[in-house]
């Protein structure tokens, strides 16, 4: 019987020290610096969702995403200083891809929009291709309520002439909305904990 709960410990310890991972920089310093090259200073926060209210928030913009409830829950939000003032917010999204996940650290504005994206895990030819201005122009600038014209009236994304897969660019599409309709809903909730960086 020990042995049963003892696995069941360790089964929990990993599966959370997983969910961790998978929504959290890996390395904050670098990937920051290199969306942020004068940043000062950054801040963590460890926030908490309820699937009701991201479905709430997911509803109210009328996009046509949807999330798992796994895709929730506990998220770190990364806070930019340049000097006295915020500069951006960095929240990383896991998607599942054609070679396993693929996990992009977005950088938004204070403002809720979209600054530049990078990835921190990723496989395939894509990625290296995604990283380039013609993609992530793509990107640049889009709000909860600009992203949705990167749909069509039935909810597909529609395409573009890039040097990606459309799959990929579906996924790059349905991430950023995801992004920057959470990040708002992750905001409309009180923090679980903050840790300081940089």
């Amino acid at each position: 019987m020990w042995r049963v709960m003892t696995l069941i410990v360790l089964m929990t310890a990993v599966s959370q020290a997983y969910a961790v991972a998978f929504c959290s920089l890996r390395d904050p310093v670098q990937q920051i610096q290199q969306m942020y090259p004068g940043y000062t200073d950054f801040s963590s926060e460890i926030r908490d969702l309820k699937p009701s209210i991201a479905l709430e928030y997911i509803e109210k913009s009328g996009l046509p995403i949807a999330v798992h409830a796994k895709e929730i829950g506990k998220h770190t939000l990364f806070y930019i200083q340049e000097g006295d003032n915020m500069s951006g917010i960095v929240h990383v999204r896991s998607e599942p891809g054609r070679w396993g996940l693929i996990e992009i650290a977005w950088s938004l504005s204070p403002e809720g929009t979209i600054q530049d994206f990078l990835f921190q895990r990723c496989r395939g030819g894509d990625c290296k291709n995604a990283e380039t201005l013609a993609v992530k122009d793509q990107f640049k600038g889009l709000n909860v309520t600009s992203v949705g014209s990167l749909f069509n009236e039935a909810g597909e994304v529609i395409p573009q002439s890039l040097p990606i897969q459309q799959a990929f660019y579906e996924t790059l599409v349905k991430s950023a909305a995801k992004t920057l309709v959470l990040t708002q809903a992750f905001w409309s909730v009180p923090q679980v904990m903050n840790d300081q960086g940089g």
